[in-house]
């Protein structure tokens, strides 16, 4: 079945969609190994064992949620993906 232009339109706007999306994971991704040379560069600059934990903790943490936003792009590019399969069957 011949897909229509609305739905060659829509398609191709999911599309630029996605694309969005992977550039934001990119960055993500980027951010997150900025972010862990970071924070290993604050645990071993300094000498105090409680400055070290808090450190790590908050090392945990940031990546944690780097992790967690990289999840949701990829579920966002998933759920396009499915309008587009959608919308082509």
């Amino acid at each position: 079945m011949a897909l229509s232009q609305s739905e060659r339109n829509q398609i191709a706007s999911y599309k630029v969609q996605i694309e969005g999306y992977r550039k934001d994971l990119h960055n993500l991704k980027e951010n997150k190994k900025r972010t862990s040379e970071s924070y290993s560069n604050m645990i071993k600059s300094t000498s105090d064992s409680n400055s070290k934990r808090s450190y790590r903790q908050s090392k945990i943490n940031a990546i944690n949620n780097i992790n967690n936003s990289i999840e949701s792009k990829k579920n966002d590019i998933r759920r396009v993906q499915e309008y587009i399969k959608n919308i082509r069957s």
